[in-house]
């Protein structure tokens, strides 16, 4: 069968020219033969009616010259009879021409009712209004085509196109989260999850997407649209049994925020952020956190219980106990080779990022409190040691005597520009504090060290170490050889040109 369009050959049973898309009207077969019989049924009716003798009319006892008149016929003149007889027979024949006439034609409708109602006419009619842009009859033809076979899966995706182009949004967004739902092995999911979250990006429904990624199992989706995922935050450690400390690092898939608990909880905004690794030492721990990405999605909880087994090494051993001290000392600090000690001198409780203890140290003037720990190759530490001293000596001079000298002797020297500590083509002062006291020789002596404060109140150390003899309140410029010793040199000379 050709086209009647363009000419183009059509495969049989095929309702569109594939060419050009035309229509292909289907006259059913018998079309020519009804039409055939029906008009050799009416010549033949028509030929015997007017070919009967009026006997074969009226009957064989019909007799014109019968005085019984039993109708009004037989009142009338022979003409009028004759034309009523005609008459009655063009009636009858056009009655039986409508009879055939419809019956014809709905034996033609009903057959092109069958040939149009099929799933195939139906899908090809839809194809071809939506390439001409018309979306509402492509939506009503797939819709019917359906109707016949619901379980084409790449019909109902296109009918979800159609929705979308005719402006049926939510039909669309149903019609796509059915075929997610109807078939996980639907080869064209991932083109199904694209249009979908496409879809729900448009309508800023960040939510939605993130519980669609969250279930999604087609990476190249899930890497499409990870900016909007809120996957549950990824532990650098599983929880279980460890020998040795820790440190638990967490991460999210994409920018946002990592909240988490340590007490149980489940976490919210308002939990701690994670910012550095939580370090586990020994004991039980309970890690709860959850992901919030830019979007304001948030994940599932996620949940690691670790038990950390260790044994905490020994505390450090101080030569010194806590107490008042009126001689120079020096604190030592014992502790086995394999870890290293750390202290603090403000009663805060030392750190692996606290000074880190080297040898002796001298016992400041004054009250002091130091704090050791003990930590580890594991990183595990001990318990803290805390010692309180108060170092006084017995003196001459006070330390504020002292260090009234001290000044008044670096302003006659010009070092400074006031007994402030101001100095001359600087914003800054400074400042000179008694660190300890120390034997130099068989005299005792008053170690002042001498620092700089800029503007921001920032103290910087000058390595300018002075001595006041406690006794006579000479005044001497010293330099340091070891922890608790030192080495004389005469004040005046420090101040000469080329001096030490």
């Amino acid at each position: 069968m050709k086209c009647p369009k363009c000419g183009n050959e059509i495969e049989e049973g095929k309702l569109l020219c594939e060419k050009c898309g035309a229509e292909v009207n289907i006259v059913p077969d018998f079309d020519i033969e009804l039409e055939a019989q029906l008009s050799e049924s009416i010549t033949s009716m028509v030929e015997e009616l007017t070919a009967q003798p009026q006997d074969d009319i009226y009957g064989d006892d019909f007799d014109e010259d019968d005085d019984i008149k039993v109708e009004l016929s037989d009142y009338l003149p022979q003409g009028l009879l004759r034309l009523q007889q005609k008459t009655r027979i063009f009636l009858l024949i056009v009655f039986v021409i409508l009879v055939i006439g419809i019956s014809a034609i709905s034996m033609i409708m009903s057959n092109h009712d069958k040939k149009t109602d099929t799933y195939e006419y139906q899908y090809d009619m839809a194809v071809s209004s939506a390439a001409a842009g018309n979306y509402t009859d492509a939506v009503d033809h797939m819709e019917r085509a359906l109707a016949f076979n619901s379980e084409n899966l790449d019909a109902r995706f296109l009918l979800a196109e159609y929705y979308d182009q005719n402006g049926q949004r939510q039909s669309s967004l149903s019609t796509l989260r059915e075929l997610l739902e109807t078939d996980k092995e639907y080869e064209r999911r991932d083109e199904v999850y694209d249009m979908l979250l496409t879809e729900y990006e448009e309508l800023e429904e960040y939510k939605i997407m993130g519980e669609l990624l969250s279930s999604c199992d087609i990476p190249k989706i899930t890497s499409k649209y990870n900016k909007y995922a809120a996957l549950e935050p990824q532990f650098n450690k599983l929880g279980g049994t460890y020998d040795e400390l820790i440190s638990v690092t967490l991460s999210g898939n994409t920018q946002g925020f990592v909240y988490y608990t340590l007490d149980g909880s489940a976490p919210t905004s308002n939990s701690m952020v994670y910012e550095t690794p939580i370090l586990l030492e020994s004991g039980d721990y309970t890690i709860k956190a959850m992901f919030v990405n830019m979007y304001g999605v948030s994940s599932d909880v996620v949940t690691q219980d670790y038990y950390i087994s260790l044994s905490a090494p020994d505390a450090p051993k101080v030569n010194l106990d806590s107490g008042e001290y009126s001689e120079p000392s020096l604190i030592e600090v014992y502790y086995d080779s394999s870890m290293k000690v750390y202290y603090t001198t403000d009663g805060t409780k030392p750190t692996k990022d606290s000074i880190r203890y080297d040898g002796p140290i001298e016992m400041p003037y004054g009250v002091s409190n130091f704090s050791f720990i003990a930590i580890d190759e594991s990183g595990l530490g001990s318990e803290t040691v805390n010692r309180t001293y108060q170092l006084y000596v017995n003196a001459n001079f006070t330390i504020d005597l002292a260090t009234q000298v001290l000044m008044n002797n670096l302003w006659a020297q010009g070092k400074i520009s006031d007994l402030e500590g101001h100095i001359s083509n600087r914003l800054g002062l400074n400042r000179y504090r008694v660190q300890t006291v120390a034997y130099i020789g068989e005299k005792m002596y008053y170690i002042f060290y001498e620092e700089y404060v800029d503007t921001t109140g920032k103290a910087h150390d000058t390595n300018n170490i002075f001595a006041v003899d406690t006794g006579t309140a000479d005044l001497y410029r010293v330099y340091k050889v070891n922890e608790g010793e030192y080495s004389l040199s005469d004040f005046d000379d420090s101040f000469k040109p080329n001096a030490g």
